[in-house]
C-alpha cells in the first residue's frame, strides 16, 4: 500500500455569508475524465441514461494550517462572440427543500495545469457553466470565462501551463449529452489572449499576405488529444457543416494561439474514435459495423490507415484502449461472458499477455503513465468499484492506494496530473457524497481539498446504496443496487420506487452518489436500480442479450429484481411504483403493462412509447449508423414492435400514470407522449401530464427541474400513501 494520504480540509472556495473566500487549500467540484476513460461500446442509444453519480468520502486529518482568508476576486474577464463574460460576484446561497437534490452540481470538472501552477474548474451557476482559474501559489482566482449567448463550457484541455482550449457546447436536456457547437475557444489562465480558434465565427480574411492566418470553418470540431511535445497545438477532428448524415472526419493539428491548422489524415470511416500513442500521434481508430460489432484500423506514423481484421491477438470482441509506439503493444480488453481479460497485444506478432482480469465485468478505465503511456492500474466496477494495481511502486499507484486506505468506504478517480507526475488531481466519492477534488503531492503524500461537487450536501445524512446480484428467471445473472431510506429500520417496511436506467445499451447504473435515488430516499422510499440485460459493462454477450428484447426479457429482468426486493423485505409489496427517464420511461410503462398487479403507479419521463415510431421520428434515424442501431437493437418486425409498445397496449395499463416530457425533445419527440396520452384517455384512464415548452430530452433549467421533481414526488406519495414532513428533508442540506 502507498500509506495514508494526509489531507488538508481547508477549502479554497469557502461558503460563508454567501461570499466566496480563498484559503490556502482546496474545496469543490464534480465529474471528469483523465485516467483515459474507456469509450462507449455501443451505437447511439435510444436515449441516454442518467449520469447523476459521483461520490466522495471522509478525509483524514488536516496537516496544513488554514491561512488568512482572502476575498475571492476575479482579476480579468474573457469574451466570446463580442459578449463580455459575466462577473461572478458570489456563490448562490445553498439550496433548500427539493432543490437540495435537483440543483446542478456546483463544480463539474477540474484539472491541474502541466507544471502545477493552476487548477481550472468548471463551475455551474443555475445551469450556466463557466471556467474558473485558480493560482495555486497565491490561492486566488485569476480569471473566469463565461461564454456568451447560449453557449457553455464543455470539455477543456491544458495545452501548456498557461493556456487551455475549450469545446463550446449547448445544453440539450438533463438526459442527453450537451451538444457540441463545433467551436473551440482558447484562453490563458490569467484571462488574456482569449479568442475563438475554430468555427464559423473564427478566422480572418486571407488578404494578400504570405503569413498564414486562421480561416473560418463551416465545420464541427472536437479535441482528440493534446500533444506532449508541442505546447502550441492540439489534435482535433473536423467534420463539415455543409453535409448531413454519417460524415468522414479529418484530423488536424490546430495552433491554439493563431487558429492555423495542419492536416494530418482523414478518418478511415465515419463515427470512429481514436487512440493516440505516447507522442499524441493517432494510431488506432475504432468504430462499429452494421451489426454493431467492432471495427479497428491501424496506421504507422505518417502512413495510411489499414483495417485490422485478422490480427491474431485481437478477437471481434476485443476493444483497444491504448497504444505505445516504443515497443508496440496495444492495450485491449477482451472477453464475452467472463473472465474479462485486459491484455497487452503485440501489434506485429499478435502475441498477447494478460495484464489484468475480472470475472464479472469489463474494465471501466485504464490509468496510464503520462510520459510513457504504460498501464499503471485497471479499474473495474463489478458491484463496487475496485482497482487492480499493476505497478505498485508507481507514484500514481501509491497515491490511489494511500487514498483508498485513508477513505476505506470511498472510491478514488485520478483525473489528471502534472507532466512530471508529481502532482495529481483526484476525485474522492462515495454513494453518500457527490465527491471532492483533491490535489495530491505524490512525493509527500499530502493532499489539498480543492473543491466539493455539491458543498451543501451532508454525506452523513444521505442514504446508503447496497449492491446485489441474482439469477433472472431464465438463469442469467443480473446486478443492481438498492438504496434504503435512513429510517428503513423503523416501524414499517417502506414503499419502493423501481428506477430503471436509460439507454438501454451503452450505459449502466454504478455505485456512487445518485441525486434521484437520494431524493426519493429522503422522501422515505426505497429505490431499486437494475442493470438488466443489454446494460453496458458486463460484456458483449450480456449487452446483445437485450437486443430486440426491450419489451420482454429486459422487462422481465426488472420484474425479477423487483420481486427479489419484496422477498428480502426491502419494500412493502402493496406500495411499489416505477419511474424512469428516456428508455427508463419506456421500461416503467411497459413493466406496468406486463405486471399490472405489481405496481401502484408508473411515471414516464422523456420516454419512447411507440417503438415503430423510432425509425420515423427523432434524431436517431437521420444517420445510417442510427438506422443500423435501430435495426440491430430494436428490430424491424412490425407486429413485435406493436406488441412491445405501450401506445398499442394502453388498455392493459391499469395503474395511474404520469407522463413528463419536454416539447423540444429531439431524441424522443413529444409525439410519443401525446400518442400514449390519447390511447390512455381513450381507454378511460387519462394520465397526469407535465410538459415544459422550452425543455429537451430531460429538463435542464433548474426551475423546470424543481417543478418536475415536485410533481413526481407528489404523484408517488399520492399513490403509495407515503407522507413525510418536508422539514426532515430540508435538514439534509445544511452542511456546516
Amino acid at each position: 500500500m502507498g500509506g495514508l494520504v494526509e489531507v488538508s480540509r481547508c477549502p479554497i472556495f469557502r461558503h460563508e455569508l454567501d461570499v466566496p473566500v480563498v484559503g490556502p487549500m482546496g474545496e469543490h467540484a464534480d465529474t471528469v475524465v483523465c485516467e483515459q476513460s474507456l469509450p462507449m461500446r455501443s451505437g447511439p442509444c435510444c436515449a441516454h441514461g442518467r449520469r447523476l453519480h459521483q461520490s466522495p468520502m471522509r478525509f483524514a486529518r488536516t496537516l496544513l494550517a488554514v491561512g488568512i482568508l482572502a476575498l475571492l476576486t476575479f482579476c480579468s474577464h474573457s469574451q466570446i462572440g463580442g459578449r463580455r463574460a459575466r462577473h461572478v460576484a458570489h456563490i448562490t446561497a445553498p439550496p433548500s427543500g427539493i432543490a437540495i437534490f435537483t440543483r446542478h452540481n456546483q463544480y463539474v470538472e477540474a484539472q491541474v495545469s502541466p507544471r502545477g501552477t493552476y487548477v481550472a474548474l468548471v463551475s455551474d451557476e443555475q445551469g450556466d457553466r463557466s471556467l474558473v482559474f485558480l493560482n495555486l501559489a497565491t490561492h486566488e482566482t485569476t480569471s473566469v470565462l463565461t461564454p456568451g449567448d447560449t453557449a457553455m463550457v464543455g470539455r477543456f484541455f491544458w495545452v501548456n501551463d498557461k493556456r487551455v482550449v475549450i469545446e463550446l457546447v449547448d445544453p440539450s436536456g438533463d438526459l442527453a449529452a450537451p451538444v457540441n457547437r463545433g467551436e473551440l475557444f482558447a484562453v490563458d489562465a490569467d484571462g488574456k489572449g482569449g479568442r475563438l480558434i475554430f468555427g464559423y465565427r473564427a478566422g480572418e480574411r486571407q488578404a494578400g499576405s504570405h503569413i498564414r492566418k486562421a480561416e473560418r470553418d463551416f465545420a464541427w470540431a472536437r479535441v482528440i488529444a493534446t500533444l506532449p511535445h508541442d505546447d502550441k497545438r492540439v489534435l482535433i477532428e473536423e467534420k463539415s457543416m455543409r453535409e448531413v448524415g454519417d460524415l468522414l472526419g479529418d484530423l488536424y493539428k490546430l495552433n491554439v494561439y493563431t487558429g492555423v491548422k495542419d492536416h494530418v489524415i482523414r478518418a478511415p470511416a465515419a463515427n470512429v474514435g481514436f487512440v493516440t500513442d505516447e507522442t499524441g500521434e493517432p494510431r488506432i481508430a475504432t468504430g462499429l459495423d452494421k451489426e454493431l460489432g467492432h471495427r479497428f484500423f491501424y496506421r504507422e506514423a505518417d502512413s495510411a490507415w489499414r483495417e485490422m481484421k485478422n490480427l491474431p491477438g485481437l478477437t471481434r470482441n476485443a476493444f483497444p484502449h491504448g497504444f505505445i509506439a516504443h515497443d508496440r503493444p496495444v492495450y485491449a480488453s477482451d472477453g464475452t461472458a467472463g473472465p474479462f481479460g485486459f491484455f497487452a497485444v503485440n501489434l506485429d506478432s499478435g502475441e498477447r499477455k494478460l495484464v489484468a482480469k475480472n470475472d464479472i465485468v469489463e474494465s471501466s478505465s485504464l490509468l496510464v503513465d503520462p510520459t510513457t503511456g504504460r498501464a499503471v492500474a485497471v479499474e473495474y466496477q463489478p458491484d463496487m468499484p475496485v482497482y487492480e494495481i499493476l505497478v505498485p511502486e508507481h507514484p500514481f499507484a501509491r497515491v490511489i492506494s494511500g487514498l483508498l486506505e485513508t477513505y476505506p468506504d470511498e472510491h478514488v478517480r485520478l483525473l489528471n496530473s502534472t507532466t512530471d507526475g508529481k502532482q495529481a488531481l483526484l476525485l474522492v466519492y462515495s454513494d453518500r457524497d457527490p465527491g471532492k477534488f483533491l490535489l495530491v503531492d505524490a512525493d509527500t503524500m499530502q493532499a489539498d481539498e480543492i473543491a466539493q461537487v455539491r458543498p451543501w450536501i451532508r454525506p452523513e445524512s444521505m442514504a446508503q446504496m447496497s449492491a446485489f446480484h441474482i439469477p433472472a428467471s431464465d438463469g442469467l445473472t443480473i446486478h443492481g443496487y438498492i438504496t434504503q431510506p435512513r429510517d428503513a429500520d423503523l416501524k414499517q417496511t417502506p414503499p419502493m420506487v423501481v428506477l430503471p436506467h436509460g439507454g438501454p445499451h451503452g450505459i449502466r447504473d454504478e455505485w456512487g452518489f445518485d441525486s434521484e435515488a437520494q431524493l426519493l430516499a429522503s422522501e422515505g422510499f426505497a429505490v431499486l436500480q437494475v442493470n438488466y440485460r443489454g446494460s453496458a459493462g458486463y460484456g458483449p454477450d450480456f449487452e446483445k442479450a437485450g437486443y430486440r428484447h426491450w419489451g420482454d426479457r429486459v422487462i422481465q429482468d426488472i420484474l425479477d429484481a423487483t420481486r427479489f426486493a419484496i422477498r428480502k423485505g426491502f419494500a412493502d409489496p402493496k406500495r411499489i411504483c416505477i419511474y424512469g427517464g428516456s428508455f427508463g420511461g419506456y421500461a416503467a410503462l411497459q413493466s406496468t403493462i406486463v405486471a399490472p398487479d405489481l405496481f401502484r403507479c408508473a411515471v414516464g419521463y422523456s420516454g419512447v412509447y411507440d417503438l415503430s415510431l423510432l425509425d420515423e421520428k427523432g434524431d436517431i434515424p437521420k444517420t445510417q449508423s442510427g438506422r443500423d442501431y435501430l435495426r440491430a437493437a430494436v428490430g424491424e418486425n412490425a407486429a413485435a414492435l406493436r406488441s412491445m409498445s405501450p401506445v398499442y397496449n394502453a388498455d392493459k395499463l391499469v395503474a395511474p400514470a404520469l407522463l413528463i416530457h419536454g416539447a423540444k425533445d429531439k431524441r424522443a419527440p413529444i409525439e410519443h407522449a401525446e400518442l400514449l396520452r390519447e390511447a390512455l384517455t381513450a381507454a378511460g384512464r387519462a394520465p397526469q401530464w407535465l410538459v415544459e415548452s422550452d425543455e429537451g430530452h430531460g429538463f435542464y433549467d433548474e426551475d423546470a427541474r424543481e417543478r418536475m421533481y415536485t410533481k413526481l414526488v407528489s404523484f408517488l406519495k399520492e399513490n403509495t400513501g407515503r407522507a413525510r414532513d418536508d422539514s426532515a428533508r430540508d435538514s439534509l442540506g445544511s452542511r456546516q
